[in-house]
């Protein structure tokens, strides 16, 4: 059963209400670790911008303190996710009370979009694969001309150079050997032209200095969301409980369904407690940080 609970009974009003208090003091404590900042950033055409960003190191040191000051809880550590440009950072909690087990999740859901750091390194390198594509086009321009003077040749050899394309087409499908033959030869004309292959481990040269000199500047709305909006790739900061009944202790089986109308008021009042008890936690953990 995940919370907010429908049902509206003693049960389900005492624990939304206590849980509704942990997730906004969760998005209070967390709200300073993903402040966005501005900062310079170079785009590929070498201008300069300002783009607003957060530092992910600041919330990954705020849930390692929540997990060491959360003691009464198993967790599974900080943990983090990666769907192209969609990242999550995350921890989470199980603690079982009585005959239920109560699971807890924390976390943010953000975009980390590259970008150059600011160096004229990037125009000098733009300037000189713009000089290259120039150069290599011409370049190529010779070893495909002369490569087409090397298959009209050959297939005039062979009888087939008077041949319409779709009846040349066919040869060539029907007859591998000579496919083979024709592409031995053409690209062996690449050794002809050495300035070609300087050229091209001179442009992987330049995009690898060029990769190493890309940032990933992180962004996110400093808005709470459900379990839906983070399944649904939308930033913000999400947390969610479960709680279920265990079934059976050895293997740790569970049962999602609750009637919550047979819950007891002193199990309430435990749920509440915890939850009254980790909105503290959330609250000190944060003020800690700021100190």
């Amino acid at each position: 059963m995940r919370l907010p609970i429908k049902e509206d009974d003693y049960f389900a009003r005492e624990v939304n209400s206590a849980f509704e208090i942990v997730k906004d003091n969760y998005l209070l404590a967390i709200k300073p670790q993903i402040e966005m900042n501005k900062v310079n950033a170079m785009l590929a055409d070498g201008s300069v911008t300002q783009i607003d960003c957060f530092e992910p190191q600041r919330v990954m040191v705020f849930y390692q303190q929540l997990v060491d000051s959360l003691k009464w809880w198993v967790t599974t550590g900080i943990s983090t996710s990666q769907t192209e440009d969609l990242h999550r950072l995350y921890c989470q909690f199980t603690q079982e009370v009585g005959q239920y087990r109560m699971s807890g999740y924390f976390g943010i859901q953000f975009h980390a979009l590259p970008y150059y750091r600011v160096d004229k390194r990037i125009i000098e390198i733009q300037k000189e694969l713009a000089q290259i594509a120039g150069e290599g086009g011409n370049t190529f321009k010779s070893i495909a001309d002369k490569g087409n003077h090397i298959v009209q040749k050959e297939l005039e050899s062979i009888g087939y150079a008077q041949l319409g394309f779709e009846e040349l087409l066919e040869k060539l499908f029907e007859d591998e050997s000579l496919v083979t033959d024709l592409e031995k030869k053409t690209t062996t004309l690449e050794n002809e032209f050495p300035e070609f292959e300087e050229m091209r481990h001179k442009k992987e040269r330049l995009f690898s200095e060029l990769n190493d000199l890309l940032i990933e500047l992180c962004q996110i709305s400093p808005v709470s969301i459900d379990h839906n909006k983070l399944m649904q790739g939308e930033e913000g900061v999400v947390t969610y409980f479960d709680i279920a009944k265990v079934k059976n202790q050895k293997t740790k089986e569970t049962d999602s369904y609750i009637n919550t109308k047979r819950m007891t008021k002193e199990l309430t009042g435990q749920v509440v407690s915890i939850f009254s008890e980790m909105a503290n936690t959330l609250l000190a953990v944060g003020r800690s940080i700021e100190k």
